[in-house]
């Protein structure tokens, strides 16, 4: 997303920082960055960024939870629970 912006005079400073960030971090941009460089480039209303991420967030949680009902069982845990569970 970062490169279709790269021919867009006024993306050159953002995408310039995220250069910088990209090579002090060692790791590639995200689409946090994306989201967020096309906000200012675009000249998006204050809180446009926030809501599209949520709504896309929220779009990902479903997608997963639904995925986790038709397989039924969690998909990819990365984690095991290791504290004392709550008392019922």
């Amino acid at each position: 997303m970062l490169h279709a912006m790269s021919h867009w005079p006024q993306a050159r400073p953002v995408l310039a920082a995220g250069e910088q960030a990209a090579a002090h971090l060692d790791m590639p941009p995200n689409a946090d960055l994306a989201l967020a460089a096309m906000s200012i480039v675009c000249d998006w209303p204050p809180a446009a960024g926030e809501i599209l991420f949520a709504l896309a967030r929220s779009a990902g949680w479903i997608a997963h939870a639904a995925e986790q009902i038709a397989d039924g069982g969690l998909i990819r845990p990365r984690a095991r629970y290791i504290g004392n569970y709550p008392a019922a």
